[in-house]
């Protein structure tokens, strides 16, 4: 970038350099102008005083004659002094001026003040000479050749300016010495300037940098004070003073000598750290600034290079090294576009984030380059004093959280991004510093390379030397594989609080991420509203826009519709950006920013990796409806994705390839892989990890506020909720399961198709399971039987569904609303066993050995049919029976006696069967002991008949499956057959009531006619005895084996009286005993009075029926009686007339 002098401003301050060095060479010693260079030819000078005034050094100071070649060394009042200060330097005025100014910048401090006098008044005669532009040709001889421009004019000074426009570009080293040392004379003194004192006059004096008016030598001033004054105000100044400022600024960026406060401040500095630096081109700019930080640079030294970084700040052409290393990138890249070549104040961040556009476009731009653009991105990072409007912006709150601002080398700034963060309003720094701090994260591109901010790259170059050690540096490399390890152990703690402050304001810029902004350009363009350029201007500040472009992409990664799904590498990149920033809620923008307030409310306590979410999460009935929203869309993206679930993550890495490998696998984001982890919750190996399934338990709890949080179910049963489930609108999933549960359960009961589609049902099975699984996940059931829980199952520990069957074990004892709640559980897993825990866990093998490709829904039954195999496991078969026994309570509780026996319930036992609909509770076996009443008649339908048999036979051989028979002979069994009472299975505890009965040792009555009418239903047939089928089985096949179903035992009674000795022994004892017991059965159950027919009505199970119809029968012969009688009297009365 050329640096372009105005000839009507700057051009007189090179003139009168050149002028002041020409009488510097005039004066003579060995008459070469630059060591090593052409010798120059002595001129006789006309000089004279200021004012034409001769000139007089001291006390007998000579005069400077019209054409006196003076020469410094040989003046009395200096000649002490030059030969203290500059020993043998002395070969001509140029090399006594350059010692003894760069001696001390006070050099009143070192010389006498006639000598001072002298050497100030020498200097200003000198810039009344005009013939500087001869020796500059002599010396830059070959330069003029090049730029034949310089030496087309004759105006005072016009070579000397054009040839130091062209400085950049004059690669012969004696005319670029030359020339840099004409300018140390100028920079040395505001006054040898004539245009900045004219132009600068007003600022000069309003920030007190010295005083204009009545310039006089012996006012007191340093060397380049006011100069370094005004640049300290650079931003503050007038466009022509401005103008000027950064003018003489591009100049002295070439070589640090001609900052004179710069360089009499790092003069010390400069040997510590830069001492093999050769100085020019910026050289020693550069090295400065890199060792700025370090501990052993000085205050001074330092404040001085931050006033030339913030001049660069201003003005990028202030830095010599990014105008030579970028000067063709900034070009081709137009990143001057709509800007004149003698435009000043082309801010850094102006020019950095250009060409940082052009590399994100592909643009090939010069190593050397990328190190300027990074160095200064550093420095930005490094001192937030670069950034005046940061500055400004953050003045209270670096006051209030920052102690003024005092800390280097970055943690200022990190200390605001810290407070940045806070949810606490009054921890939380300014919205306008926040804008700030995002657009000095955006100028220093600080998420691209981790060595941008120091702060980061000390607390983290262990971790990189380690863990990222093959990681190569730029386009977010190292940053990316930090985030990946954010979770070590090995992560030092600073290290992570540095990234995550980083990457709070990466999250915020979709762009800041390099690969992110690389593989889904297009896409967010395309789909989410995003601009095409990386800088542009008129999205840098719509922060808003920047937030939502991510949540957009995420949206479209599952988009039904091909067309508008993101390309493979961008999903890639979203999911790969959604994970790592998966543990921290201020990563994700679009919730922190709606969810502000519940974060400092509810979630001030957990702020650790994923707590915020879980919080959130936790708490999502007290959200606002937009902090809701996003929540509940997060959640439901966890669902899909376990990546998105931050504690999941650490505490199931190791559970995962152990038990769901195949989920796992790359690409697996359906929701399987929660499905899976699920399904192995309570398996043996997750013992081993507790942490996991807490974390498993907690996602299954939070699933309970919203359906749609279950991937599965909800893609599934959307359409079955949406039909079946609308009215009233279910506040939670528990409200959804209930309801398809339900209707699933009535369709069942009913006999009527399924409403609900078999892919729902299917998932329905699943997240009953789950609920039966812990009473921590059946949110009604816990509330109702809270009190029965903490009564009967208090040390009973929630999981693998032992809560549930405490209860059960408990049933008569439990609260009303409690048994309520816990007879709709069972009956969801008697008509799916598919849904029981327990079943389920304690019959595993026996499943997998006789079950395996059985319906869930038949799973008990088949069981059933097993469980007296020799090798069925004995834990499983107590299960089975218990199943069993729930199932003779309540007709409701057995699906496949209620699908054969529907019509015959309605038809004989109607009452029972309309109360059952109606109740909420067992009716402890009354409907299916009035079927069994009816078995011997004759009178049921075969497929009932079929069941209530088995039944029949089934509470033969186990007296628990006759829940009647427990309720009204419980005490006799204990007097009568103690010995039977622990017996399962053999039929002996029957046989003994049986026995008893006959003998007439029963106490109870209601136990005698329970016993009376057990004896009666087992006259339908042989085989509903099985005590009696196994005496006589072979007789039956013997006597009836062409007998009709039904009429066996009737055909063996008849044998029993024509041939009772052609009967086996056993038999004809068996048959002997039934005739005995039939005979007394049928005594007690015959009516023979009214008083039995009383007893026979109360001990029925349909008495309330029969009081029913004798009450309505007595009703209607009162009401036909009264009719009646007003008939008779009113024919009487007629009859008399």
């Amino acid at each position: 970038m050329r640096v372009t002098l105005d000839d009507g401003v700057l051009v007189v301050v090179l003139w009168w350099c050149a002028v002041g060095v020409a009488g510097l060479q005039g004066g003579g010693g060995d008459g070469s102008a630059v060591q090593g260079g052409p010798p120059l030819k002595p001129q006789a000078r006309h000089v004279e005083p200021l004012g034409g005034a001769p000139a007089t050094g001291g006390e007998g100071g000579r005069v400077l004659g019209r054409t006196t070649f003076t020469r410094l060394i040989d003046e009395q009042d200096c000649k002490e002094d030059i030969h203290r200060i500059c020993k043998d330097d002395v070969r001509n005025n140029f090399a006594v001026l350059e010692c003894l100014q760069n001696e001390r910048r006070d050099i009143r401090e070192v010389v006498s003040d006639n000598c001072n006098h002298l050497l100030w008044q020498y200097k200003m005669n000198l810039t009344l000479s005009g013939r500087i532009e001869e020796l500059a040709k002599n010396v830059c001889e070959g330069e003029l050749k090049q730029f034949p421009k310089c030496e087309a004019q004759t105006s005072p000074g016009h070579t000397i300016s054009c040839l130091t426009e062209k400085l950049d570009q004059i690669k012969d080293e004696r005319c670029h010495q030359y020339l840099l040392r004409l300018a140390a004379i100028v920079f040395s003194d505001i006054r040898y300037v004539k245009d900045m004192v004219d132009n600068c006059r007003k600022e000069i004096e309003s920030f007190r940098c010295g005083r204009v008016d009545h310039i006089r030598e012996d006012q007191r001033h340093s060397q380049g004070y006011t100069i370094e004054c005004l640049t300290n105000h650079a931003g503050q100044l007038d466009a022509p003073c401005q103008k000027q400022i950064l003018r003489l600024s591009e100049l002295q960026s070439d070589d640090f000598h001609l900052d004179r406060a710069l360089f009499f401040a790092c003069r010390e500095d400069r040997e510590k750290f830069c001492e093999n630096i050769r100085s020019g081109e910026g050289r020693v700019y550069k090295c400065l600034m890199k060792h700025k930080m370090e501990r052993g640079m000085s205050k001074e030294c330092m404040d001085q290079i931050s006033r030339r970084q913030q001049l660069t700040v201003q003005d990028y052409r202030v830095n010599r090294g990014i105008v030579r290393a970028c000067r063709s990138a900034i070009v081709e890249n137009s990143c001057r576009k709509g800007s004149s070549d003698d435009t000043h104040e082309m801010k850094l961040s102006r020019i950095l984030l250009c060409l940082e556009n052009a590399l994100r476009q592909g643009a090939s731009i010069d190593e050397a380059c990328k190190e300027e653009m990074l160095a200064h991105r550093r420095q930005l990072m490094e001192d937030y004093k670069l950034s005046p409007d940061l500055m400004m912006a953050c003045k209270n709150d670096l006051e209030k959280f920052c102690s003024g601002g005092i800390e280097t080398g970055g943690r200022t700034l990190h200390c605001l991004m810290k407070h940045t963060r806070s949810h606490t309003p009054s921890r939380r720094v300014s919205d306008q510093c926040r804008r700030e701090l995002e657009a000095v994260v955006k100028e220093s591109d600080a998420g691209e390379d981790w060595r941008v901010d120091p702060v980061l790259h000390d607390a983290c170059l262990p971790m990189v030397e380690s863990t990222c050690k093959d990681v190569k540096g730029g386009n977010a490399r190292v940053m990316r594989c930090l985030m990946r390890h954010l979770d070590s152990p090995e992560m030092p703690s600073a290290c992570e609080a540095a990234l995550l402050e980083i990457q709070y304001f990466v999250s915020r810029d979709w762009k800041l991420d390099p690969q992110l902004h690389a593989a889904c350009h297009n896409d967010a363009v395309k789909l989410c509203n995003a601009k095409r350029d990386w800088a542009d201007g008129s999205s840098n500040t719509n922060v808003q826009r920047g937030i939502q472009v991510l949540p957009c992409l995420f949206r479209y990664v599952y988009h039904p519709k091909a067309e508008l799904k993101l390309s493979g590498n961008c999903v890639q990149e979203v999911h790969r950006v959604m994970h790592e920033r998966a543990a921290y809620v201020d990563l994700h923008p679009e919730i922190e920013m709606v969810c502000m307030d519940h974060l400092a409310q509810l979630c001030s306590e957990h702020t650790g990796p994923g707590e915020e979410i879980a919080c959130l999460q936790d708490n999502l009935e007290k959200l606002n409806k937009e902090c809701k929203d996003v929540v509940s869309n997060y959640t439901e993206a966890e669902a899909r994705d376990t990546g998105l679930n931050a504690q999941l993550t650490v505490h199931c890495a190791a559970a995962i390839p152990q038990m769901c490998r195949g989920e796992s696998q790359h690409g697996s984001e359906d929701g399987s892989l929660m499905d899976c982890l699920i399904r192995h919750k309570n398996v043996e190996k997750m013992r081993s990890y507790p942490k996991c399934r807490a974390v498993i338990e907690h996602f299954q709890l939070i699933t309970l506020k919203d359906y749609t949080f279950s991937l599965r179910f909800k893609e599934s049963c959307q359409g079955d909720v949406a039909k079946l489930c609308s009215r009233p609108k279910p506040k939670n999933k528990a409200d959804v399961i209930d309801c398809l549960s339900t209707i699933v359960r009535n369709d069942i009961l009913n006999d009527n198709n399924h409403q609900v589609s078999k892919a729902c049902r299917q998932q329905l099975r699943q997240q009953l399971t789950q609920r039966h699984e812990s009473i921590n996940l059946d949110p009604k059931l816990q509330q109702e039987c809270k009190v029965d829980v903490k009564r009967f199952c208090r040390d009973v520990k929630p999981g693998k569904g032992v809560v549930l069957e405490c209860l059960r074990s408990h049933k008569k004892n439990l609260t009303r609303t409690c048994h309520e709640q816990l007879f709709v559980r069972e009956q969801e897993e008697q008509h799916d066993p598919g849904t029981d825990v327990i079943l389920l866990t304690s019959c595993r093998e026996m499943i997998q050995q006789y079950c395996h490709d059985t319906n869930s829904e038949k799973l008990l039954l088949c069981l059933k049919s097993y469980k007296e195999e020799p090798s069925f496991d004995g834990n499983c078969r107590a299960v089975i029976i218990r199943r069993l026994v729930e199932q003779t309570t309540d007709a409701r509780l057995n699906p496949e006696l209620l699908r054969a026996c529907r019509r015959d319930m309605a038809k004989f036992c109607s009452a029972l069967f309309e109360k059952e609909r109606t109740t909420s509770t067992e009716l402890n076996g009354l409907l299916t002991e009035c079927l069994k009443e009816h078995l011997p008649g004759h009178k049921l339908s075969a497929t009932c008949k079929i069941q209530v048999t088995a039944m029949v036979r089934s509470a033969a051989l186990n007296y628990k499956l006759d829940p009647v028979l427990i309720d009204k002979c419980k005490d006799d069994m204990n007097v009568l057959c103690p010995d039977y009472l622990a017996e399962i299975g053999e039929g002996h505890m029957e046989e003994c009531l049986k026995l008893s009965f006959d003998a007439d040792k029963i106490k109870s009555e209601e136990c005698k006619v329970h016993v009376a009418h057990i004896i009666e239903t087992q006259r339908a047939d042989i085989n509903v005895d099985p005590v009696l089928n196994e005496a006589c089985g072979v007789d039956d096949s013997k006597y009836c084996e062409g007998k009709e179903k039904g009429y066996h035992l009737a055909c063996l009674l008849d044998v029993l009286e024509r041939n009772p000795y052609g009967l086996k022994a056993d038999c004809l004892k068996k048959l002997r005993e039934r005739r005995e017991m039939y005979n007394t059965a049928m005594k007690l159950t015959n009516i023979k009075t009214m008083g039995e027919i009383f007893e026979h009505v109360s001990n029925s199970p349909e008495r309330k029926y029969f009081i029913l119809i004798l009450i309505t029968f007595v009703g209607v012969v009162f009401v036909g009686g009264l009719f009646c009688g007003r008939s008779t009297k009113r024919y009487k009365l007629l009859k008399d007339r």
